[in-house]
């Protein structure tokens, strides 16, 4: 249920990406006109939205291939709630604004409707806050309708649509888009038919069964942005990936544009400073501890299920012989979103081509473990590079894997809230002064899996049931930070471009004075488009193709504010391996006294924070 802040892209996760980027837009300006002079409800957080279902008439992955009329009713029920929700509310979240109006883009697209998608398309872009989404929200649906003018022949279509990639992109500036771009890129080339309905099957129609056929809104979103990329983009993915990749390519081999600001900053402490040892705890999804110095009793670990384990590193399991392909798949993921054409890229695209629908549950799932399993390390070896004083303290939660969250229930959240008490105590016991907390949760991951398993009578009750068990964990894991105020927390806010206090991320959506929470940039010091924003989000770090240690020794570059938090980490354990008497409330004020505001990122500098201790430092080679 918790979720990892790690940009893992799995081909699933690829497409729900490219459903919510191509559609995403503004509010329509008639809605706000229907308000008339009317107040609205101001709205600051997403559990003041209200919930609504709608009643289905086939399976999800159903309607995915049901004549297009069966949809409809569906689209025009949504999109009279989604009028009458902007028309009644004051909705402070740039985030669920853009979901909204995204729905009736997915809308507009299916009935045909162009000047509707291109007017959406622009205000899309109008919207946007960070310089990709700015540039390129909508402009591959505004190049479908182009295409589509050059005739009813197919092959015309790809012609022209594949010219039209290669201008309209190519003439956008590279070091604002080539993120963007590379991620659309590896979307179309992991797109395939059966990949979607597979992942509807396992998942949604599931969903439906148990709610009787009445079911939140977010699955009917699902239901019109997958049918719409099934109809409009499929077909014509090719011709992107062709258009995209001459972009790419030119871009590439013209030379990087894009400055590196960052690796000037970073520093290693040499062996011979006058320095003590310092703790830091990777509460995380399992660390690989014959790869560090470990501190103290090395660590705490306990199941999904919230009880006592053994397993400071997550096992394996039957997978464990499946391991080197497993590895290949998620190097191939990241390889992929990085524009590289290597054999895992290659091998990974194969084995996508190759599956059948019934096969998709059990490869999510094996990204999904493959994910969790080195997750922890990774970030393990980001909080303590180039500290030799540094040792690392496990606090793993062995999540689960599977597709099927666990049933919420009372009884589980007070064991988990237990379990932060307990927590905290160990972590006094080890001496750790800094703890790093690389993932975030939400009242929205228990709303998902309520409806999952059908619980309560309507959707207005899970989201009650949702709150409730929510404020138990939420309350117990801020008074166990609050018990241990000489531990300094690092949280990272979410990969979800969305507000961490409006949809109340835990721990990134607490504002306490032994915690801070951190967005990530890339090199160049520019906002990812990924990063959680919001006002508890303080600082920023390079959390862009980050190097670092996987279980066994072996080193990836992974993406995520989960690649960011520890940066922070790693430099507030230098400080207190430096002066030890710093407590986290002056390390916290210190890494923002030196951080460089760039609008809105607030981007750390170890270099200087460190010199500001009058300390000699060793350049990071």
């Amino acid at each position: 249920m918790r979720r990892i802040a790690h940009r893992l892209s799995s081909p699933l996760s690829l497409i729900a990406f490219a459903v919510a980027a191509v559609c995403l837009s503004a509010a329509a300006p008639e809605a706000q006109a229907q308000a008339g002079a009317a107040a609205k409800t101001i709205i600051t957080r997403a559990e003041q939205l209200p919930r609504r279902s709608y009643e289905l008439p086939r399976l999800p992955s159903e309607l995915l291939e049901a004549p297009l009329a069966q949809l409809l009713p569906l689209a025009n029920a949504i999109e009279r709630d989604i009028a009458a929700d902007l028309a009644a509310f004051e909705i402070q979240d740039q985030a669920t604004l853009r979901g909204l109006q995204a729905a009736r883009m997915s809308i507009a697209m299916l009935r045909g409707d162009n000047a509707a998608v291109l007017r959406l398309a622009a205000g899309l872009r109008e919207m946007q806050d960070k310089p990709g989404p700015r540039l390129t929200s909508g402009v591959l649906l505004e190049l479908l309708l182009q295409a589509r003018a050059a005739g009813a022949d197919t092959a015309a279509q790809s012609t022209r649509l594949q010219t039209l990639v290669a201008e309209r992109y190519g003439a956008m500036p590279w070091a604002d888009v080539q993120d963007t771009l590379k991620g659309l890129k590896a979307q179309m080339e992991t797109a395939s038919r059966e990949l979607v309905i597979g992942s509807f099957r396992s998942q949604l129609d599931t969903v439906a069964r148990n709610a009787e056929m009445k079911v939140p809104a977010g699955v009917v979103l699902g239901v019109l942005g997958a049918r719409m990329q099934l109809d409009q983009v499929f077909p014509l993915r090719a011709a992107v990936v062709a258009g995209l990749s001459g972009v790419i390519d030119r871009n590439v081999a013209a030379a990087p544009v894009r400055a590196d600001i960052w690796s000037e900053r970073l520093v290693n402490l040499p062996a011979n400073s006058k320095a003590t040892p310092v703790a830091v705890a990777v509460w995380d999804s399992g660390v690989d501890l014959n790869l560090f110095k470990t501190a103290p009793g090395r660590g705490l670990a306990f199941g999904d299920d919230g009880r006592p384990s053994a397993d400071l590193l997550r096992p394996l399991g039957a997978a464990q012989s499946r391991w080197p392909q497993l590895r290949g798949l998620t190097k191939g993921a990241l390889d992929l979103r990085a524009a590289l054409d290597t054999d895992d890229a290659r091998r990974l695209k194969q084995t996508i081509a190759g599956l059948k629908a019934d096969d998709v549950k059990a490869f999510q799932e094996d990204l999904g473990l493959a994910s969790l399993y080195t997750h922890g390390t990774h970030v393990a070896g980001i909080a303590v590079e180039g500290n030799p004083f540094a040792s690392v303290y496990a606090v793993t939660m062995l999540w689960s894997h599977q597709s099927e969250p666990a049933r919420p229930s009372e009884e589980r959240s007070r064991r988990a809230a237990a379990n932060y008490t307990t927590i905290a105590a160990g972590l006094k016991a080890a001496g750790v002064r800094v703890v790093n907390m690389s993932w975030r949760y939400g009242p929205s991951f228990y709303e998902a899996a309520l409806t999952y398993h059908g619980m309560g009578r309507d959707a207005e009750e899970r989201k009650r049931t949702a709150q409730s068990l929510f404020a138990i964990e939420r309350d117990a894991l801020k008074a166990a930070i609050t018990s241990v105020p000489e531990i300094l927390f690092v949280a990272g806010s979410g990969n979800e471009d969305n507000s961490a206090d409006f949809v109340e991320y835990i721990p990134a959506g607490f504002e306490l004075p032994n915690l801070i929470t951190v967005g990530a940039v890339d090199k160049s010091g520019d906002e990812t488009n990924f990063s959680t924003f919001g006002k508890t989000v303080v600082v920023h770090a390079n959390g862009y193709e980050v190097d670092s240690l996987i279980p066994g020794g072996d080193r990836m570059k992974f993406s995520g504010t989960s690649m960011a938090a520890p940066q922070v980490s790693n430099l507030a354990a230098k400080l207190i391996a430096l002066d030890p008497a710093l407590t986290p409330v002056q390390v916290k004020a210190m890494i923002l006294a030196h951080a460089e505001k760039r609008g809105r990122v607030n981007l750390i500098n170890p270099k200087a924070t460190i010199a500001a201790l009058g300390v000699k430092v060793a350049q990071r080679p």
